[in-house]
């Protein structure tokens, strides 16, 4: 990370959903990084056609030394290399070292091609990480009996 002395990045993943208990641990179900997208039918398309995905982008910061609010922005790149604005949001550290920002993030996405998607994390302008997405399309012929 290229922030000295803090915040430091401390998970950043992709998950189906994110439980927070009244103690305020958290809990990540299904983390992944790749989906297959299966289609079946006597006769599948042999392109996929978009389809909808919700899901959760987690990203979790630790303070060390930073103090004060930060301008965190999530950009998705697409296979094709492009993709929708960025999403940005003013994020707050304390200045604690074991003090930090847990973002769980909802999206829902319209997922146009195959291939490999990037989720690009910066802070104050300087990349912090890159989270990896691949979709995998699978048609599959169905024979009808007879």
């Amino acid at each position: 990370m290229p922030f000295e002395g803090g915040p430091y990045l401390s998970a950043a993943f992709l998950c189906e959903k994110v439980l927070t208990e009244a103690d305020g641990v958290k809990s990540a179900i299904r983390i992944f990084d790749r989906t297959t997208h299966t289609i079946a039918g006597p006769a599948p398309p042999t392109e996929m056609q978009p389809f909808d995905y919700e899901f959760m982008l987690f990203i979790r910061f630790k303070s060390g030394a930073a103090r004060g609010p930060m301008q965190l922005r999530v950009t998705l790149i697409q296979p094709n290399g492009e993709g929708p604005p960025p999403q940005q949001q003013q994020i707050y550290f304390e200045g604690e070292d074991d003090r930090g920002v847990d973002l769980s993030i909802t999206t829902k996405l319209r997922v146009p091609m195959p291939g490999v998607y990037w989720f690009v994390v910066e802070l104050d302008d300087q990349l912090v990480t890159k989270i990896p997405w691949r979709i995998i399309y699978s048609p599959v012929i169905t024979r009808t009996r007879t």
